[in-house]
């Protein structure tokens, strides 16, 4: 019977599913799926994709807000267009005679140089030389056509000549329409590959007024970048291009023009894909390809801010000539209604000019962030070792152990990514890593679930009748190791009766010793499946259970026996409590004992019975040994009883000695030996001095020495009181079995002589 399931399970395992059906081939299997999922993965990142692009820049937009740039107060103000300077001063635009003003009071108070983050396209209407020309206007002066009024001031000179007098950069914006290109007012040097291939692209013709152009020092880019993505300023180009010419922005230029330099040197590569760094004067700005300088944000500040309003004011702007003196100002708007507001990476919204602000801070005080090229290889590098980790993880443990590892991973990913800002300025993106570790347990879980749902069900068919739930959600996490049909294998195995129960169920109803059964065998079965036991039947009041089958265990006579010591600890408890069920009059009366043997040896174990009706169970002389060994509780006085084969394999547990029995159906007496306790059993001073005198008490029997005998035995009994009353009955029988002690004769080799 046993080889012939073990056929058909052969045979089923051919017909579903091939190789990988074995513990090996489906690990591979399952990390083959998974070592794909990471090759598209990488195909993906390489790729890039706006998805993932927004995903890595939101990850750097919590780190950096975990660790924003420390402050450094840097030569930088803002001059601000805000409310209060609109309320007191007019409206915006205001007249460009104001504005040049405006840039003679801030080099009066010792400006440095003066940068507006303006467009100033076209000429101002405001203009008194402009306004004349209105016909409406000569008609209300009474000028005749063709007739010129006195010479009337133009505000664009005036604003020119202020410039002149001074430094002054202004900026320009890009056209839809195609036009001339901005004029530039330094010189470019490049090493390496031509850099114009790799900047950002400059669309369409320039916006600035000719006249203010030649009377600036210089003349700059004031847009943000056009991969603005949900309106979060990340980065800033330094350099723009056309395809042809290279054209700075308005922080490169005022940066440029506060230093005297007349040239940018720009490093470009095409080994790293692009452009270095640029170096402006004496500062060497590191870059991403593009030329574009990643943004490290501080909280908004009202120290760097001065209203409009304060440099028109005679005493303010005495007050404030400290905080202008030596500093490059920047003029721009934070009123509401000249929509100029912008988000920044750490959430903030705040007026563009402050972004420009902010670059130029973060240069002066060389506080970079960093995305080199061995960032990308280490991101990669990561997201190999966490998928693969976790698809190990999800094989070996479990999609949940392997979930709660990843999430230990995430952490440290995490932590790791935002160390590398903090500490080092560097961008290494986790999210990237994160998701694709996320995407491969799913993968992962899914094929695993997917593949062993039908095996779970057949194991679950095939065992739920004699497995306790918890050791069956074990067999199913660990179903590769199951195996059905008949096998030899070691096994513990476990026999238990209950002590005087023919005499108990005469004396009570048959629904009360059912009731009687059902509670003391629930309760032991408990005990069994606390350490991981299988329940091979119940056969009236005995339970017969066994370990290291249908999944192997290292430590299964360890787990037996202990097993067998929260039984005894279980029966002790429901006596005290009377939780038996029985009768009142009978629970007084009567203390409920069972006795317990165990054995390890050699066994088959599978499927035993017929097609229809079948039970999986143990079979063999290792289960007739523990079945004999629970019957010899009786002979020799004691409750727990080993064999000498699962005694030795747990040596820190306390045992003593029963002597060698001759056991029903052996031909050979058997070495027994009391299960008296664990190892804190063991460990104890009653134990180690029991253990010596019982020693010398066998040592006595062996000898035959009466005197001795009967000193030890008193010893024993004194001390066995105290440790385990129950060893009484056991000492009382030992003068009965003094054969049991008996040392075993060695075999002799007879001579036969010839004549």
């Amino acid at each position: 019977m046993i080889a012939r399931h073990r056929r058909d399970t052969a045979r089923s395992r051919r017909r579903s599913g091939g190789w990988w059906r074995s513990k090996s081939g489906y690990r591979a299997l399952v990390l083959v799926v998974s070592l794909a999922c990471v090759i598209a993965l990488t195909v993906l990142r390489v790729t890039d994709p706006f998805v993932v692009r927004i995903a890595r820049e939101t990850a750097f937009d919590l780190i950096q807000r975990l660790s924003p740039r420390d402050y450094v107060d840097a030569p930088v103000r803002i001059v601000d267009i805000d409310e209060r300077s609109l309320e007191r001063l007019g409206q915006w635009p205001w007249p460009r005679d104001m504005l040049a003003e405006l840039v003679d009071r801030l080099h009066a108070a010792g400006a440095a140089t003066v940068a507006f983050d303006f467009i100033f396209a076209e000429p101002d209407r405001l203009s008194p030389s402009r306004l004349i020309e209105n016909p409406r206007l000569r008609s209300l002066l009474g000028l005749e056509d063709g007739e010129q009024a006195q010479v009337l001031p133009d505000n664009d000179r005036l604003f020119a000549d202020a410039m002149r007098r001074g430094y002054v950069v202004i900026g320009f914006g890009g056209s839809s329409a195609p036009g001339p290109p901005p004029p530039v007012k330094a010189g470019f040097a490049y090493t390496g590959e031509d850099p114009a291939a790799y900047a950002s692209q400059l669309k369409g013709g320039a916006r600035v007024l000719p006249e203010l152009a030649a009377a600036a020092a210089g003349v700059g880019s004031i847009a943000l970048g056009d991969e603005l993505s949900f309106d979060v300023v990340r980065r800033m180009p330094l350099i723009w291009s056309d395809g042809k010419r290279l054209y700075p922005s308005l922080v490169a230029e005022a940066l440029r023009v506060v230093q005297g330099a007349k040239t940018y040197v720009i490093h470009a590569s095409p080994a790293t894909g692009g452009i270095q760094s640029v170096r402006i004067g004496g500062f060497e700005v590191p870059t991403e390809p593009t030329g574009e300088l990643n943004l490290y944000y501080t909280p908004p500040r009202p120290d760097r801010y001065i209203s409009a309003a304060d440099i028109f004011d005679n005493d303010r702007l005495t007050e404030l000539a400290p905080r202008i003196e030596g500093r490059i100002i920047l003029i721009g708007t934070s009123a509401t209604g000249l929509f100029d507001i912008r988000n920044t990476a750490l959430g903030f919204s705040v007026p563009g000019v402050e972004i420009h602000a902010q670059a130029l801070e973060q240069i002066i005080s060389e506080q970079f962030l960093l995305r080199h090229d061995w960032t990308r290889g280490l991101e990669l590098l990561a997201l190999v070792l966490a998928a693969l980790s976790i698809s190990v993880m999800t094989l070996d443990s479990g999609a949940r152990m392997a979930l709660l590892f990843g999430g230990a991973v995430a952490v440290l990913i995490a932590i790791g990514a935002w160390d590398a800002l903090s500490r080092y300025g560097v961008l290494i993106d986790p999210s990237f890593p994160l998701g694709g570790g996320m995407v491969v347990w799913f993968v992962a879980t899914a094929f695993r679930y997917l593949t062993a749902d039908r095996e779970r069900r057949e194991i679950r068919g095939a065992f739920s009748h004699y497995v306790h739930p918890s050791v069956l959600k074990e067999i199913e996490r660990n179903h590769r190791d199951v195996r059905l049909g008949g096998e030899n294998c070691e096994l513990t195995v476990l026999f238990t009766d209950v002590r005087n129960f023919t005499q108990l169920s005469e004396r009570i109803e048959p629904e009360e010793v059912v009731s009687f059964l059902n509670t003391l065998l629930g309760r032991l079965a408990g005990e069994i499946a606390h350490e991981a036991g299988v329940i091979d039947k119940f056969i009236g009041d005995s339970v017969m259970a066994f370990w290291n089958a249908p999944l192997r265990q290292k430590d299964h006579t360890r787990r037996a026996c202990a097993a067998a010591l929260r039984m005894r600890a279980a029966m002790k408890e429901m006596n005290a409590a009377g939780g038996f069920g029985l009768p009142e009059e009978i629970a007084r009366e009567s203390t409920i004992e069972i006795g317990i043997g165990i054995n390890t040896g050699p066994a088959c174990v599978g499927n035993v019975g017929s097609a229809e009706r079948f039970n999986y169970s143990a079979i063999g002389d290792a289960v007739n040994v523990a079945a004999r060994a629970e019957a010899a509780c009786k002979d020799v006085g004691y409750d727990l009883v080993v064999t000498g084969s699962t005694a030795e394999t747990v040596p820190d547990f306390a045992f003593v000695e029963a002597g060698r029995v001759r056991l029903k159906g052996k031909a050979e007496p058997v070495a027994l030996m009391l299960l008296i306790g664990a190892a804190e059993v063991k460990a104890s001073p009653q134990f180690t001095e029991f253990s010596q005198r019982y020693r010398l008490l066998i040592e006595a029997l062996r000898d035959g020495r009466g005197a001795a005998i009967d000193t030890a035995m008193a010893d024993c009994r004194s001390l066995a009181a105290a440790l385990d009353p129950r060893l009484m009955q056991f000492l009382d029988r030992i003068p009965d079995r003094v054969d049991d002690f008996r040392p075993v004769p060695k075999p002799t080799i007879g001579l036969v002589s010839g004549g």
